[in-house]
């Protein structure tokens, strides 16, 4: 790849984007914290927050700690004047909602299910939906609009692959762009979680490489490395849930056999319960994903056959999630989507029945963990992906 230098005005641009983003993760924060946090002269990050002021970017908050002097007054991202939308795409459903630039949701999100699920349709529905977003936020400016999709999605081309028929032939950016006034930015639905849970997430920042393990209806893997996405050469790296776990398995949409999302993903998992229990009672009524995460009664906990499954759905999850060390060696592994309604203690179940670097058990391991979000990590991250592009591009500020 062709490598270059940079020119003054780039290495400007990079630094306000880094003092933007550390003004993110850290709430509320001081110019000499942001000095050390940054390495850049204390000269250079005062010039830089009164641009920022002037522009009605930040916004200064008074004394921090009691302190006295210039240097501790606190500074904030301006919550009120400015916002982005996110946008989550799932199999069954899309929300819709408003973000400061700080990654907070502001009022309700909005779900609407899908009934029809040929593309125009679809992605109407999302366009009507940011459209009455946009109107209804009164008094705020609306930046951008951030999209997580579900995979396999092909970043340079815009084509979703395998989940909705038809739409390998659209470009969905592109689509979206067509009728929504502001930039759209569009990522794959697992990338969008790591770059939440590695931006917002509440966890120590040390980690260089993270994996967001995204375990629904499909099962994805974003995959974040010093301080960006590892996307690979057509946008689909982490699409784990295409990696072969039997190779005399079940034909997958992809042609594969034996996929890791026939096995253990929460439709895969949901078929297998079923199945169990019309193996003891033919009678049995068929449960739902929301039957298994809506009745206590149908907890792993408290149903012998749920656990039992479930446990099975542990292995075949470690057997993919070891096929993830190996290949990308992170410091630390995210679970998250749909399967944590159903046990929240299944990162620590993941963790007990990972067996690897059995050589070298004295060193690191990765940690194992459950996603820190009350909410969609793929949903606050799609906001994110908003704030990611306006962090990079001030010009939206006076678009």
């Amino acid at each position: 790849m062709k490598q270059e230098g940079y020119n003054q005005e780039a290495i400007q641009s990079m630094n306000r984007t880094l003092i933007l983003q550390y003004l993110q993760q850290e709430k509320m924060c001081s110019r000499v914290r942001l000095a050390q946090l940054s390495g850049l002269k204390q000269a250079t990050i005062t010039n830089i927050i009164n641009d920022f002021i002037s522009w009605g970017i930040v916004e200064e908050m008074g004394l921090m700690g009691g302190q006295r002097g210039r240097r501790a007054i606190a500074i904030r991202l301006e919550q009120e004047r400015f916002a982005v939308i996110g946008v989550r795409l799932a199999r069954q459903f899309f929300d819709v909602g408003l973000f400061t630039l700080s990654g907070e949701l502001v009022g309700e999100r909005v779900r609407t299910p899908i009934t029809d699920n040929a593309p125009q349709a679809v992605l109407d529905g999302i366009a009507r939906s940011v459209l009455a977003m946009i109107h209804a936020a009164s008094g705020r400016q609306i930046l951008a609009v951030g999209v997580a999709v579900p995979g396999p999605y092909y970043a340079k081309e815009g084509i979703i692959e395998d989940v909705f028929p038809g739409w390998e032939k659209i470009c969905v950016p592109e689509e979206l762009r067509s009728q929504i006034p502001l930039p759209v930015c569009m990522e794959h639905d697992a990338n969008a979680g790591v770059l939440a849970e590695r931006l917002l997430g509440d966890h120590d920042r040390k980690y260089e490489t993270i994996v967001y393990l995204a375990i629904g209806q499909g099962i994805g893997a974003g995959i974040y490395h010093n301080g960006q996405i590892f996307r690979g050469s057509t946008g689909i790296a982490g699409e784990i849930g295409h990696i072969s776990i039997n190779l005399d398995g079940p034909v997958c949409s992809c042609g594969n056999r034996g996929c890791l999302t026939a096995y253990a993903s929460t439709i895969a998992l949901t078929n297998r319960i079923n199945l169990a229990r019309q193996k003891i009672d033919p009678a049995a009524k068929l449960l739902t994903w929301q039957d298994l995460t809506g009745d206590s009664e149908n907890a792993p906990e408290n149903d012998p056959v749920i656990r039992e499954e479930f446990d099975r759905n542990i292995r075949y999850l470690a057997a993919g999630i070891n096929s993830l060390i190996y290949s990308y060696n992170p410091d630390l592994i995210i679970i998250g989507d749909e399967i944590l309604a159903l046990d929240k203690k299944i990162a620590d179940d993941l963790a007990d029945r990972l067996i690897y670097l059995k050589r070298h058990s004295d060193k690191k391991k990765v940690l194992v963990r459950a996603s820190s979000f009350d909410m969609d990590p793929a949903f606050v991250g799609a906001a994110e992906v908003a704030i990611d592009y306006v962090f990079h591009h001030l010009g939206v500020f006076w678009q």
